[in-house]
């Protein structure tokens, strides 16, 4: 007996599940989320959220409140490494490099350039909160914490799911058409016999949330993140620190501390030994210190070997599982769900053919690995860092000590030892100024149409990043206005689920040919004119900006995808518009061509 009918089910209530909920909501699409935990999350443990996750948080209504909560870049614009944070030594409380960072200091040009959407920070504890409050309002009754999903089989027409209500011990039976799975890999992968391909579990991470007033010793306003390379050695030599608010820079009273431990070490992690931890480690023996949390974890490197089986997608952790470091586990989670809630809300509402989820793991599939490969290597380079320090494994205290104190010695060989220190440190942009990364990330196949071009250079260092409307791109930013209003060209992409097809002024086939194609389609497809001047165009690309990055000529189009990832483009005007725009639609719906013209 099925007790309840949903078009979709989320299983996991995290930031994958709870935006996939608000995602989904948007484009019109019923749907049951539920979370085994009865609250979210109250570890601080994933925080910073990039510029594409805040582009899509502004689409849907979202980054203002987060933006409302978050640290300002003003105060995440630098990461600094230092030998500790306080003590009176002659080794203490030393800078070792600094690094503007996350689109502040010298990172600021181009990250402003590329998205209208700064980078944030916003530990998960207090994300999680605002993303259930508009999931729940969005879809109210539906968003069911306390439940647990205790199994489930599926056939050809969908899944069917037995959840139980841990207050009441209430079980009940689910089906839905399809099921994301969102539950951080507990369960739903293993299931499907789904395979995690990879490395890890070599590290044994400790990371202390608590409250304390560092204000006199923090590394400074912009410092977001300190990592900490001592000179004394012992047990816990390499740790770092991230300010995690309420508010920010030195004003913030909470912090995460984060350090390894070796394989088969153990501490004891009880409160008492906790704030001794936190004391010695800082050398702040009378700090006041109190304890929130105390957690461990297992940095992987793991990604499935499928994103999809049968009715099933698996997203966000359930799917791949990467170290912090470049901060890409949230924010690719929730770049997963964006994806796939366009294609699920155009599959149930009948404009999409069910082949187009094939094209889910298509392009979320290498995009989840290159973000696991380079999180991965990022947070190894940590460890380049501290050989370039002249520091080896296993090498005596005061041999290290020697080491620090020829770093700082007021020498010729000191300068050249931090030159090469500047040099080395450098080379950690790879986690604090990966811009293309975040936002240069691309799909080569999958709903979408190749034009045949090359994609553009790749910098090997992740930094540099080329804006382009080539298919499989996520839409550049630019600036235009309308009459008094400025917006983004981002901004032309609704939270409603519909295409839009952006065109020149002297673009007339490609306007009359989408409205019949649209109408055949029966898809909401929005025909945008920009231009130099109002009178041609109904925006007005004023600064020059739209043009250098469009691709195609006046008499062009470009069709841009719910999720504001281009499908296709038309360099300039063309005899057949009708039938190349129907071909275009049908690969982005998944559907034979031929609406319009009757014939594929």
């Amino acid at each position: 007996m099925i007790d309840e009918d949903v078009p979709v089910l989320i299983v996991g209530g995290g930031g994958c599940g709870l935006t996939a909920s608000l995602f989904l909501s948007d484009l019109g699409i019923r749907h049951l989320l539920v979370e085994r935990r009865e609250s979210t999350s109250v570890l601080p443990r994933a925080h910073y959220l990039n510029q594409r996750t805040m582009e899509i948080f502004r689409q849907h209504g979202v980054a203002d409140d987060v933006y409302a909560l978050s640290a300002p870049l003003a105060n995440m614009s630098e990461v600094a490494w230092r030998t500790s944070l306080a003590g009176d030594g002659p080794l203490d409380a030393r800078d070792l490099h600094r690094m503007d960072s996350f689109g502040g200091g010298s990172t600021e040009v181009p990250y402003a350039a590329d998205s209208p959407c700064p980078s944030t920070n916003l530990p998960q504890h207090r994300l999680e909160p605002l993303l259930r409050r508009h999931a729940e309002e969005r879809a109210p009754g539906m968003v069911r914490f306390h439940h647990m999903m205790e199994e489930f089989t599926q056939d050809e027409d969908g899944v069917t799911a037995r959840i139980t209500d841990r207050a009441t011990g209430t079980t009940r039976t689910v089906r839905a058409r399809y099921l994301l799975g969102a539950d951080g890999g507990r369960s739903i992968g293993d299931t499907l016999g789904v395979t995690m391909e990879g490395q890890g579990g070599a590290w044994n991470v400790i990371s202390v949330h608590f409250s304390a007033d560092l204000s006199r010793w923090w590394s400074g306003d912009k410092v977001l993140i300190t990592n900490f390379v001592s000179p004394d050695g012992g047990l816990i030599s390499r740790y770092g620190m991230v300010a995690m608010g309420p508010h920010w820079g030195l004003a913030s009273e909470e912090w995460a501390l984060h350090f390894h431990l070796p394989a088969g070490v153990d501490l004891d992690l009880g409160e008492e030994a906790t704030i001794a931890r936190v004391r010695e480690l800082l050398k702040l023996p009378d700090l006041d210190v109190t304890v929130h949390q105390v957690s461990r974890y297992t940095p992987e490197a793991v990604i499935a070997d499928t994103f999809r089986v049968g009715r099933v997608l698996l997203a966000g952790d359930a799917a791949h599982r990467q170290p912090p470091a470049t901060g890409l586990g949230l924010n690719t989670a929730v770049q997963d769900a964006h994806n796939a809630a366009w294609k699920l809300a155009a599959v149930l509402g009948g404009t999409a053919d069910e082949a187009l989820l094939d094209s889910y793991e298509a392009e979320r599939l290498p995009v989840a690995r290159r973000s696991m490969e380079w999180a991965f290597f990022a947070f190894r380079n940590h460890g380049v860092l501290h050989a370039g320090l002249g520091l080896m494994p296993g090498a005596p205290p005061e041999v290290t000590q020697a080491n620090f104190r020829a770093l700082f010695a007021d020498t010729p060989m000191g300068d050249t030892l931090r030159a090469r220190t500047a040099e080395v440190f450098a080379t950690q942009r790879v986690e604090y100024q990966a811009h293309d990364i975040e936002i240069g990330f691309h799909y080569e196949q999958g709903a979408l149409v190749p034009d045949g071009t090359e994609r553009p250079p790749l910098d090997p260092m992740g930094s540099a990043h080329h804006p382009v409307t080539r298919p499989g791109h996520r839409l550049p930013h630019a600036w235009l206005s309308r009459g008094a209003e400025r917006v983004s060209t981002q901004d032309l992409v609704g939270r409603a689920g519909g295409f839009v097809l952006i065109t020149g002024p002297a673009a007339d086939g490609w306007r009359l040919a989408a409205k019949r194609v649209a109408q055949a389609y029966g898809v909401p497809l929005d025909v945008v004119s920009i231009g130099a001047d109002d009178e041609t165009a109904r925006y007005r690309d004023a600064e020059g900006a739209w043009s250098a990055v469009r691709g195609v000529g006046d008499d062009g189009a470009v069709l841009v995808r719910p999720d504001q990832h281009i499908a296709w483009r038309g360099a300039s005007a063309s005899p057949y518009a009708e039938r190349e725009l129907d071909e275009a639609l049908a690969r982005a719906l998944g559907r034979p061509a031929g609406a319009t013209t009757g014939r594929p």
